[in-house]
């Protein structure tokens, strides 16, 4: 793979074009999962196709002074508390796939950022900040291209 210093999306199709296993994680980290998602308010639901709506599944938070990214490929399951406004953040604590626990905080701008997927009775979407617990399952077998 040659390095290649751009901005933006050329970057990320530069990459791709550059590298094979890239292309691989690169597919991944935009294909959605199964999962089953609690809401702030109680409600589970399953949901198959979940990701975030714009970009590619990683989950961007803070642990310690640290911007730390994390693929939804190597988390477990995600748990959000309310968010703090004093402190600016939600806490967080992410168990990973290799079952490591983590202890996170979810900045406002990340918090605000929508996710959904498809149920059995249509397409859902919410904030990150309204879920209160995430258990990721395995990636969906659907088409990536098909959204409601």
């Amino acid at each position: 793979m040659r390095a290649v210093w751009t901005t933006g999306l050329a970057a990320v199709l530069i990459l791709v074009a550059t590298s094979a296993s890239a292309g691989t994680i690169y597919e991944i980290d935009y294909a959605g999962h199964d999962v089953t998602l609690t809401d702030s308010k109680g409600v589970t639901t399953e949901l198959s196709d979940f990701g975030f709506w714009t970009g590619p599944n990683i989950l961007v938070a803070k642990r310690g002074d640290a911007k730390v990214e994390i693929p939804f490929r190597r988390i477990r399951s995600l748990q959000i508390s309310k968010y703090l406004p004093v402190k600016g953040h939600s806490p967080a604590t992410v168990v990973t796939t290799k079952g490591k626990t983590y202890k996170l905080q979810l900045t406002r701008f990340e918090g605000r950022r929508f996710v959904g997927g498809k149920t059995d009775f249509g397409s859902m979407r919410l904030q990150l900040m309204q879920i209160s617990k995430l258990n990721l399952k395995r990636l969906s077998h659907t088409d990536p291209n098909e959204r409601d």
